[in-house]
């Protein structure tokens, strides 16, 4: 008896129900996939005039050919296949695709990365697209409504067809929501070209969180007003020197509110008489040690900030007008590209500081009109990533997890002479002592590929929207862009290449103070690897040291910073180890202290019980550290204990820290989860926050704007963990769940449209 006899239904049937289900299914993958962050134009909806016109002679054989083939293919929902936009070298036009996003989404929001990414043919083309593409150009539109036209530039379009056959974006911030990209391709007379598009998308950009911090921002309306606030050439703050403002224009725009302004170095500053200028910071209390001190900066010529100006620049704090350290120079000072076009200059201090000081101590042109906006002092976590993964495997599995490829000779089709990577296991491995290394030898043909897995740990790899990176030894100067053109990183979903970023235009590079770089570009798709593809030329490119590949999502910016500072105490973690738990403390200033009481509570209704007790220092400007081991934490019989500071004075008065959580060896308590909905949300007032496995000292709900502004902070406990927002603006938030320890626990993205 066949299956279709016991069911009693025909096959025509069956075959229309398992058609139905499978329609259910694909619409509830594709509304499923539309509700993460990232959104493509994957439902089918486009449009083209520029139909695809092959041309044959009567041989029946193809001799030329032009317009857009296979359009539905950049909006279907595989994003490995492609459209192709062909200009035949008789054809003088402009051609353009209309491409549409999800329409189960609300669409990309002000702020979004809205691109195409798309690709260049095999490389016997390449030199033919070069020369024939004159113009791109991609546009916004929100329900037919041109929002925003930004011509991609001369610069990334060589990128782009001087690069290796794998997917690139084309993409800008945009200013208005939208709901449809559009690329504009546009060739020259009597010349050929042929692109590859793949789909098109708006992924949020990386949000910069609030960190505490301090800048160099005072109140006043003239030069006399903030002149306490900064000194000019070798004098300190509220001092002109011998120098006068020799070297420096606008001084007083580096301390006043508006951080937009800028101080300027001239080019009448001197051996004797360099350009420098020192800032106070705002605040009563100095920056911790261990905060970064430096400047925000930028150039208003055309020279690149780069390698050369950190050897011409020098950074020193001060504390209550006595210099406290300086640092010069790659391999101590970081430079940060920030989105803004702008860059960050810094270095991770070992002592307090309430003033930062720049100085040129080089004669590099490029120093002349140096733009100084302002100084800083901002905790370390502004500069890291809230989740990273890295190619970090145990050392007996590494070498699975890395993958050399090269190729060479003619066309790439022979061997690659001169090509070696050493160790490549050193870059997948957990041993930060251990590093792969590069050498390419001479020829255009010439390259060497190293994959790395990222190490997920069990959980997701590297999601859309991340940074994906590798990280260098110093030895090579990527800021070299003959040298930077001939690096390409990749990401991959197992075997399949997903996209790619090449040269200076595409790449961004981070100078660390450890002398090491970062080389990474913003993704569009999940991934699970990470290559860097070195490519020869003329010369040999050696010893390039590859330390390890990662995703994070980390901004890259300057955080809004907010304060005051909690100087009296700088950090309170726990965590447990070998059975028990280790607590650590620190303070920047203490003033009449007389000792620390360590409390624990097992939670609930569980009242805090004093475990131990610490001498504090007394009185100290000083970055002070202490520790105490809680040895009966594993007989508590929980899964997660609670920890606080009573701090003491020599007259008696306390003061309580923040609560940090710590679980208990494998009895780890369910995390705590945000729900928001409904998300969209059409009228702000109706929009409800729910918290579950929430410990029982509850928490902290904050919104933010897209500019990363706080609108909204409510606390939330574990008896009352739903509670609602209040009005909001139409726009892109930030839902964020803070525990009683004021550690992010969980973040939810919502959008609140017009009603």
């Amino acid at each position: 008896m066949s299956i279709f006899t016991h069911l009693r239904i025909s096959p025509i049937q069956l075959r229309l129900w398992l058609m139905t289900v499978l329609f259910i299914l694909s619409g509830a993958l594709a509304a499923t996939a539309a509700n993460g962050d990232a959104i493509y134009s994957n439902d089918n909806r486009y449009y083209t005039a520029d139909t695809y016109r092959p041309k044959y002679n009567f041989l029946n054989i193809l001799t030329a050919e032009a317009g857009i083939q296979h359009p539905e293919r950049a909006a279907d929902a595989n994003l490995t296949n492609f459209a192709t936009i062909h200009n035949d070298i008789e054809v003088v036009s402009t051609m353009k695709l209309q491409l549409s996003l999800n329409a189960n989404t609300a669409g990309g929001q002000a702020g979004d990365r809205a691109g195409v990414l798309v690709g260049n043919f095999p490389t016997d083309l390449n030199l033919v697209n070069l020369f024939g593409v004159s113009a791109i150009t991609l546009r916004t539109y929100k329900a037919g409504t041109l929002k925003q036209t930004v011509p991609v530039s001369a610069a990334v379009i060589r990128a782009l067809l001087l690069d290796v056959d794998r997917p690139t974006q084309l993409e800008f911030v945009a200013e208005q929501a939208f709901d449809r990209i559009d690329i504009e391709v546009s060739g020259i007379a009597a010349v050929s070209y042929k692109l590859k598009i793949y789909y098109a998308y708006a992924v949020p950009s990386l949000v910069q969180q609030p960190a505490l911090g301090l800048i160099s921002q005072f109140a006043g309306q003239s030069a006399a007003d903030l002149a306490p606030y900064y000194g000019a050439g070798t004098g300190g703050v509220g001092i002109v020197s011998v120098c006068g403002f020799n070297g420096i224009e606008d001084p007083e725009h580096a301390v006043d509110k508006d951080l937009s302004n800028y101080a300027t170095f001239n080019n009448l500053a001197t051996v004797s008489c360099p350009s420098a200028l020192t800032v106070a910071l705002e605040g009563s209390q100095p920056a911790p040690a261990g905060y970064y001190a430096g400047f925000v900066i930028g150039s208003g010529s055309d020279g690149l900030l780069d390698a050369s100006v950190l050897s011409g620049l020098r950074v020193t704090t001060y504390l209550n007008g006595v210099k406290q350290e300086s640092q010069t120079g790659i391999g101590v000072l970081e430079l940060r590209l920030l989105p803004d076009g702008k860059t960050q200059v810094s270095f991770p201090s070992t002592l307090a500081f309430d003033e930062v000081k720049i100085e040129r101590v080089g004669l590099l042109t490029v120093l002349d009109d140096l733009e100084i906006y302002y100084g800083f002092g901002v905790e370390p976590k502004a500069f890291e990533a809230e989740t990273e993964v890295l190619s970090d495997f145990d050392s007996d599995e590494a070498e699975e997890h890395a993958t050399v490829t090269q190729s060479g000779g003619v066309l790439g089709l022979g061997v690659c002479l001169g090509c070696s990577v050493s160790n490549p296991e050193g870059a997948a491995d957990n041993d930060p002592a251990t590093n792969a290394v590069i050498n390419v030898g001479v020829g255009v043909a010439n390259v060497v590929e190293l994959k790395l897995d990222l190490n997920a740990d069990g959980t997701n790899t590297g999601e859309a929207g991340n940074r994906a990176g590798v990280v260098l030894d110093a030895g090579i100067n990527l800021l070299d862009l003959s040298v930077l053109e001939r690096i390409t990183i990749t990401t991959y979903s197992g075997n399949q290449v997903l996209e790619s970023a090449s040269g200076s235009s595409l790449l961004s590079v981070t100078l660390l103070p450890d002398g090491r770089q970062e080389l990474s570009f913003l993704t569009t798709q999940d991934f699970s690897a990470v290559s860097i593809t070195v490519g020869g030329l003329a010369t040999v490119l050696q010893n390039i040291t590859v330390a390890y590949a990662f995703a994070d999502d980390r901004a890259g910016g300057l955080p809004m910073i907010v304060g005051p500072l909690p100087v009296e105490l700088t950090a309170f973690t726990g965590r447990w180890a070998n059975g028990g738990t280790d607590l650590n403390w620190a303070t920047a200033s203490e003033k009449n202290s007389s000792h620390f009481v360590v409390e624990r509570s097992t939670g609930r209704d569980a009242a805090f019980q004093a475990i131990g007790q610490v001498q504090s220092a007394g009185n100290s400007s000083r970055n002070q550290t202490y520790k105490l081991r809680d040895t009966e934490a594993g007989a508590q019989g929980v899964a997660m204990l609670y920890y606080r500071l009573r701090q003491v004075d020599v007259d008696g008065q306390q003061a309580y820290s923040p609560v940090v959580s710590v679980a208990m060896g494998k009895l780890r308590a369910a995390a705590p989860q945000l729900s928001v909905y409904p998300n969209p949300a059409t009228d702000a007032k109706a929009v409800m926050v729910q918290c579950t496995d929430l410990p029982a000292t509850g928490g902290t709900v904050q919104t933010y704007s897209q500019l990363g502004q706080l609108v909204s902070q409510q606390p939330v406990t574990e008896a009352a963990a739903r509670l609602a927002l209040p009005a909001l603006a139409p726009g892109l938030y930030h839902v964020v769940l803070l525990d009683a320890a004021g550690q992010r626990v969980a973040t939810q993205r919502l959008v609140v449209g017009a009603r």
